[in-house]
């Protein structure tokens, strides 16, 4: 009689251990194929759950549901953003099971019937955060509903609501809202047009846990209201606003209360009208401040930003996309001051060069993430002895950098070789040659992104490509031969994107299945593949049962196929 492994003596609770330091929800799905045992503990495992929506009856979808709800049990998190259809019946079935639940998120509903809502408050009274970001309908009596269901929310998010004639939110829904929920601690206000600087008053009175407030698009908000709430709550941490016009009346009152402010670690001033008086106010506050977004803001000049860097030096996150004015002469004394970077955003600054990511690798040892899309990337003459490793950066996106060449993105694979995602779609001169050579000197990446790459038919990888998960290839002109042997090299492979390609016929696609043994997702929207031998959708799903989601060529999916893909998934659920 054979031995079993070890490892099935080991208990429950040291493999729950275990699997909570997995990565992702995907990883968690390989474990569960293992065996029951396992699939039973990852069940029990996972926290977090999205439930999208199926084009299926009203009874297939109550079953898909109630698998889910019935094999995951520790669930603290559920999110309905991708569900579009009603979802108060979805609502009643997780009111049914008792889930530690502590977060939900309803966005992008056209319309939020809360019958649901109401059930599951009286089960999930705990509630602490509470999503309904691009709600339809949503207004003042609905805020008081929220408020009476979960009155132990701490962050709430009623942002960019589909405008609508017969629903809004305005200043009395907030008023009433602030005064029954005293945990609130963060809330996303955004896009809400009706709302003026009242709101943000009665916030900052009623909400003495108050910490973070977005309101960008809020137009008859203005620089007095936003004075009041820093001046009222000066421990905030985080301000989000986009202020397009300040009254010269108002300005001076807005840079004084900056005075007031303790906490602020992180400001948001992306698409607002500044000024440099402003930014010195912020840069003489006396506030831990880590995170700055500046992006698409106008007014200003880099007087202001250098005050603000050289007050604040430990600043980690820094968004200047589409500053336009920006000069590698001025990066130059950015990477001086922040040497504690970790992230940073300069895209659409068409005067930034190679000159500027050299300054970025050599001066700031902390870079994980640089953003550098449609800037002037290009070959230089510097010479190999003037690369800088930065072992750090782990991120590097630089599309729509038209002039970017093969042997120059060779030089940037060299620079961070530890590259974990990279982005070169739309950079019209880059080929396989390029490719191949990036993908040689950073063999970390796990996710690529080569979309768009007209000049790429000569991709011809020899290495093989283990960490490698996400491709996205939309748009590519690859044969046969090249994109299987190029498949072939990602032995972990979860997710692919050919959307847009011209595609060989089935049987290229089905060497693909083949090679790709932990494929999850497959994206043929738009697939050209020109035969008329397409229609294997089924076949797809018997070849890779751990295929969870298909996007096939336009119209070719019947509701045989889709009832068939049902009831794959449902046969997977134990």
């Amino acid at each position: 009689m054979a031995e079993h492994p070890p490892w099935e003596d080991l208990p429950a609770l040291c493999w729950e251990e275990v699997l909570r330091r997995l990565v992702s929800a995907d990883d968690l799905e390989y474990v569960s194929s293992v065996c029951k045992r396992l699939l039973h503990i990852c069940s029990t495992v996972r926290s977090s759950l999205s439930i999208n929506h199926l084009q299926t009856n009203h009874l297939q979808t109550r079953r898909y549901v109630g698998s889910l709800l019935r094999r995951f049990t520790s669930l603290k998190s559920i999110d309905l953003s991708s569900f579009h259809g009603d979802p108060s019946s979805v609502l009643l079935q997780i009111a049914q099971f008792p889930l530690p639940l502590d977060r939900l998120d309803l966005s992008n509903q056209e319309s939020l019937r809360f019958g649901g809502l109401r059930e599951m408050g009286s089960k999930f009274g705990a509630l602490r955060v509470l999503v309904l970001s691009r709600i339809g309908l949503l207004g003042d009596a609905d805020l008081v509903s929220i408020a009476e269901c979960f009155p132990a929310l701490e962050e709430l998010d009623i942002s960019y609501p589909l405008q609508s004639d017969s629903a809004w939110v305005t200043d009395d829904g907030i008023s009433d809202l602030s005064r029954k929920l005293q945990r609130l601690s963060r809330m996303k206000l955004s896009g809400n047009r009706s709302l003026s600087d009242q709101s943000l008053v009665v916030l900052s009175v009623n909400c003495p846990s108050l910490r973070e407030v977005k309101f960008t698009g809020c137009g008859l908000i203005t620089g007095r209201g936003i004075a009041s709430l820093i001046v009222n709550r000066p421990h905030l941490v985080s301000l989000a606003l986009h202020y397009k016009t300040l009254g010269a009346d108002l300005c001076e009152e807005l840079v004084d209360s900056f005075g007031h402010a303790r906490g602020f670690i992180s400001l948001d001033f992306s698409g607002s009208f500044i000024w440099d008086g402003l930014l010195m106010a912020v840069a003489e506050a006396n506030i831990p401040l880590k995170r700055l977004i500046l992006s698409h803001a106008l007014g200003f000049s880099f007087d202001g930003i250098r005050m603000i860097m050289l007050c604040h030096q430990d600043i980690e996150v820094l968004d200047l996309e589409a500053v336009r004015f920006l000069t590698d002469d001025d990066m130059s004394v950015i990477c001086e001051y922040l040497r504690s970077l970790t992230h940073i955003n300069i895209s659409s600054c068409s005067n930034l060069t190679m000159a500027t990511l050299y300054k970025l690798m050599t001066q700031c040892p902390f870079l994980k993430a640089i953003k550098m899309q449609k800037t002037n990337l290009r070959e230089d003459d510097a010479n190999e002895t003037d690369i800088v490793v930065n072992s750090q950066v782990r991120y590097l996106r630089i599309p729509y950098n038209g002039k970017l060449t093969d042997e120059c993105l060779k030089k940037i694979g060299r620079m961070c070789p530890n590259l974990q995602y990279l982005d070169v779609s739309n950079c019209l001169k880059i080929t396989g040659d390029g490719i191949s050579g990036v993908l040689k000197s950073c063999p970390e990446i796990c996710y690529l992104k080569i979309s768009g790459l007209e000049n790429i038919r000569n991709l011809c990888i020899d290495i093989e490509l283990p960490r490698l998960e996400v491709l996205q290839a939309e748009g590519l002109k690859l044969n046969e031969e090249q994109l299987a042997a190029f498949i072939s090299r990602c032995c972990h492979l979860k997710n692919l994107n050919l959307m847009d390609s011209v595609h060989p016929s089935n049987k290229g696609v089905k060497k693909l299945m083949k090679n790709c043994y932990t494929l999850r997702g497959i994206n043929q929207r738009n697939y050209n593949y020109g035969r008329g031998d397409f229609p294997f959708f089924d076949w797809e799903l018997s070849m890779r049962s751990s295929l969870r989601r298909i996007v096939p060529p336009s119209g070719l999916v019947s509701s045989k196929s889709r009832d068939f893909f049902l009831k794959h998934w449902l046969s997977r659920q134990g």
